[in-house]
């Protein structure tokens, strides 16, 4: 079936054959050179679109095996964390490592080796992953673990879905005792305040900090930090639903111009003002999961769409390092609502994304000059020895992105690539030759 694809930032565009595997042999099947995997289509840049063969994962979602007394569950690849969730809290148990969705399939969180808010003491996903299942460039399904094809194993994390197609994921589980998770509410005036509260909370399990990037020079960087921990009680449990707003999905009516500067740096004031430092208690979907609330919510950027930007800069310098790339956005009034910074540690695979220090979230309208400004923030992140989040990116120069991420190892995967002739590509890998 041929049919137009994006990314969720949906800023570019292209008609690929699509193919929905229902079991292993259908997916064996399908597996071409210059094929990708997708999964529910939440990488918000170009690194699971392409315009010859797209297989689409979503009906390998079986949860192949879940042993409740060890936490250890064994699903297939195309099975979302919503469902994991499903079966899995009801029983004790919580994934160690989520991203800020429940939307995102288990092949995709292997491919970004995605990280959440408690990168500061758990790291990477790929920390809690045993082993998994994926069909090479000569359609063979082998399995690699830490200790069983330890190279393809290494360089599947970060790696985009560049070195097979996987099947399977064993995944070690977080034992919990209650749905309900204890939070706490800081307000911070500046980013000086903001990096203190973060340093303070690092004994705390999650933490998470939404920055204001629209405030006056003086106030740059203030913040509302989140910090939480999951409740040792049960028997007062919140009752673990999914619970949407009174509109799921939005009208797709949004023009371009919606999310100006004007209606951001607005949006910015009304959620910084009223919001008070407070102790609270919530379940998992509000914590975990805020945006999960409207399902459509990219749709607000109109038909241009966004550009998500996020990197990485060490501890070392950081103040300055994160206040320079503020000034520019600021300066440039290209203000970002969804806007995160949390603190990071050092990554265990070699394409693994983040490092000790801090990450940087940013969503930005599609202005004129944003990708200008974008070049400039990637100075600043060159200049601290930062990195670049690819599941996130749409649009850096390969020249840059190499010089960025030389510590990744990048050349060392392209070795391995030209190993298995280059059998699967996005239109990322061919936009940055990797």
């Amino acid at each position: 079936m041929k049919k137009q694809i994006s990314g969720w930032g949906k800023n570019t565009f292209v008609n690929s054959n699509i193919f929905f595997p229902k079991n292993l042999t259908q997916l064996k099947k399908n597996i071409k050179k210059n094929c990708i995997a997708r999964g529910l289509g939440r990488s918000y840049g170009d690194s699971s679109i392409q315009s010859k063969k797209t297989i689409v994962t979503t009906y390998l979602n079986k949860i192949l095996s879940f042993d409740k007394n060890k936490g250890i569950i064994d699903v297939e690849s195309g099975i979302s964390i919503k469902k994991i969730l499903h079966v899995i809290v009801k029983d004790g148990w919580f994934l160690p490592v989520t991203p800020g969705s429940k939307m995102i399939t288990v092949g995709g969180m292997v491919a970004s080796d995605v990280h959440g808010k408690n990168h500061h003491k758990d790291g990477n996903f790929s920390n809690f992953v045993l082993g998994l299942k994926l069909f090479n460039n000569k359609k063979q399904l082998i399995e690699c673990s830490s200790k069983k094809n330890t190279q393809i194993f290494n360089y599947t994390f970060g790696g985009m879905g560049l070195t097979g197609i996987i099947y399977s994921c064993k995944i070690k589980l977080k034992k919990i005792n209650s749905h309900n998770i204890i939070t706490e509410t800081i307000k911070n005036h500046n980013l000086k305040e903001t990096l203190k509260s973060i340093n303070k909370s690092k004994n705390w399990d999650y933490n998470v900090a939404w920055i204001d990037t629209s405030t006056k020079m003086s106030q740059l960087g203030r913040s509302i930090l989140t910090r939480g921990y999951f409740s040792k009680k049960r028997e007062s449990d919140i009752f673990f639903k999914d619970k949407k707003f009174f509109i799921s999905n939005l009208p797709n009516i949004f023009p371009s111009w919606f999310m100006n500067s004007f209606f951001v740096k607005l949006l910015n004031d009304i959620y910084f003002i009223f919001h008070r430092s407070s102790k609270s208690m919530t379940n998992i979907n509000n914590f975990f999961y805020p945006l999960d609330k409207i399902n459509n919510w990219n749709v607000v950027y109109g038909k241009q769409g966004f550009i998500s930007y996020q990197c990485s800069v060490p501890h070392k310098n950081s103040l300055n390092s994160i206040s320079e790339i503020l000034r520019i956005i600021k300066e440039n009034k290209i203000y970002s609502f969804v806007s995160v910074l949390k603190s990071m540690k050092k990554n265990k695979y070699d394409l693994s994304f983040g490092q000790q220090g801090y990450t940087l979230v940013f969503d930005f309208p599609i202005y004129s000059k944003i990708f200008e400004v974008l070049d400039s923030i990637d100075q600043v992140v060159e200049r601290n020895k930062g990195k670049i989040y690819l599941t996130k990116d749409s649009r850096i120069k390969k020249e840059k992105f190499y010089k960025i991420n030389k510590e990744l190892k990048y050349k060392k995967f392209k070795t391995f690539r030209k190993k298995i002739d280059y059998y699967f590509n996005s239109m990322q890998s061919k936009r940055l030759e990797i």
